[in-house]
């Protein structure tokens, strides 16, 4: 009988053996394929004539230093912009009372009561504003990050603006 651990190395000789005569056998008959070129795709021309339709981009090309957004005429909106573009840096709440306090983008602040006219606030959920103008548009602007919190007032509310100190 033979031995299993003789079985293993015999089976790797004749394996070898095997490779190496084939290896010199067939040598000779393998040919490379046949070069080709490589399927390239068809070029079209571009057209000749482009046609810009878009007029901010005739006035004002992408990668010019001067290039600004174009000026638009709207009269009843500029509310709506000047609103959209101020950042929400505080709401104060005292009972029903409100005043939402906003930055303008040139700096100044702009204070919105429930009272005021054209915008009023309408409610405060602790992250985003809600406004209504008098023609019931609505815009809701979130609490920037980083700006003053929300205090009420009272008692709480004027420690947290005065802390303590101690004595």
């Amino acid at each position: 009988m033979i031995k299993p651990w003789y079985l293993g190395p015999v089976l790797g000789a004749v394996a070898l053996a095997a490779s190496v005569y084939w290896w010199h056998a067939e040598k000779e008959r393998w040919v490379p394929p046949a070069a080709r070129r490589p399927d390239l795709p068809k070029v079209e021309p571009m057209p000749q004539a482009i046609k810009v339709r878009a007029k901010q981009a005739v006035e004002q090309p992408l990668l010019w230093m001067s290039r600004r957004p174009v000026a638009v005429d709207v009269k009843k909106s500029s509310l709506v912009t000047e609103l959209m573009q101020s950042r929400l840096t505080a709401v104060l709440e005292s009972g029903s009372d409100r005043v939402a306090i906003l930055q303008r983008p040139d700096g100044s602040t702009l204070k919105i009561t429930g009272e005021t006219k054209p915008w009023r606030v309408e409610s405060f959920d602790g992250r985003k504003a809600f406004f209504v103008s008098a023609d019931d548009q609505r815009v809701e602007r979130p609490l920037e990050a980083g700006s003053a919190a929300t205090v009420k007032a009272g008692p709480i509310g004027d420690r947290l603006r005065r802390p303590a100190t101690n004595q």
